[in-house]
């Protein structure tokens, strides 16, 4: 470790950044030049530069919304994300592209030519591509120091426990009311909080869901009971359609969310949700 760090402060650079401060900075080149020659992963190259006050030239823009040390803790982190199509795959990207250091993504799913409107991940030239490998791929070529786990399959298959045992926070980015039920049980049995998402036409809602809130058991009735009481069931998402709007908005305001609960800041309040709707400019927030 102390030969990696002599040859971080051999290489840093000084310049001015955005706001005209001085600050120490590293190029990814550099940064994978350094894990190359002491064969360790990119992510720790880069959590021991920023531990160092060394900041990646690719985080030098998100000074100083988040700081050095918010930097640290996102590298340090590790977030998993149920479902890698329209919603998922814009939470993805925009994780990477802020420097989580570890995704644990998971869809049984490939892409298909009626995901191309939507889903961040698809292209022309992917089609029938298992989503979380392509998600993997992506994010190796965007971000190099956040380590990508691909599970071809849905959350709701038989899983063990112990692929969660560093996991900060989920996000819920699935389709349908059965599987959302269980990764809420999933989350809750691990202590772990969840972001949930969900859109139809141009709205959507998001919500926190920390382990003992009821939210996602109040949004989602067991067919059992009366039947679901949402406006955003995969029925009404079927009836309104899926346009690219809504799923980047929403995939937005989920992301924030999992930034607010890493770095504990900002409105994190159990039990309430956000509705937003892009078709009259307004957002709403409810109490279950």
């Amino acid at each position: 470790m102390r030969d990696l760090a002599a040859d971080i402060e051999s290489t840093w650079q000084s310049r001015k950044n955005h706001t005209g401060v001085t600050v120490k900075t590293i190029s990814d080149r550099e940064l994978n030049a350094i894990g190359k020659k002491h064969r360790r992963p990119v992510r720790e190259v880069c959590v021991a530069c920023l531990k160092m006050g060394v900041t990646p030239l690719r985080y030098l823009r998100n000074s100083p919304a988040i700081t050095l040390m918010d930097q640290i803790i996102l590298a340090e982190s590790e977030v998993a994300i149920a479902g890698a199509g329209g919603l998922g795959g814009h939470v993805i990207l925009l994780l990477a592209r802020l420097g989580i250091g570890r995704l644990l993504v998971f869809d049984s799913d490939t892409f298909d030519e009626t995901n191309l409107n939507r889903q961040a991940l698809c292209f022309s030239n992917n089609i029938d591509t298992f989503k979380p490998e392509e998600a993997a791929r992506q994010c190796a070529l965007i971000n190099p120091a956040v380590e990508v786990s691909a599970h071809i399959m849905a959350i709701a298959d038989p899983c063990q426990k112990s692929w969660f045992r560093n996991t900060d926070v989920m996000v819920d980015a699935l389709d349908s009311a059965e599987d959302r039920l269980f990764l809420a049980k999933l989350s809750r049995e691990l202590g772990i909080p969840l972001i949930h998402g969900a859109v139809a036409g141009f709205e959507g809602r998001v919500m926190t869901v920390f382990p003992g809130d009821k939210g996602m058991e109040t949004l989602y009735r067991s067919k059992a009971a009366d039947g679901p009481d949402s406006s955003l069931e995969p029925a009404a998402e079927n009836l309104l359609g899926t346009p690219a709007l809504a799923p980047a908005l929403i995939a937005a305001f989920q992301v924030m969310a999992v930034l607010n609960v890493l770095l504990k800041r900002g409105p994190i309040s159990n039990n309430s949700l956000l509705h937003l709707d892009l078709a009259t400019a307004s957002i709403n927030a409810f109490t279950l």
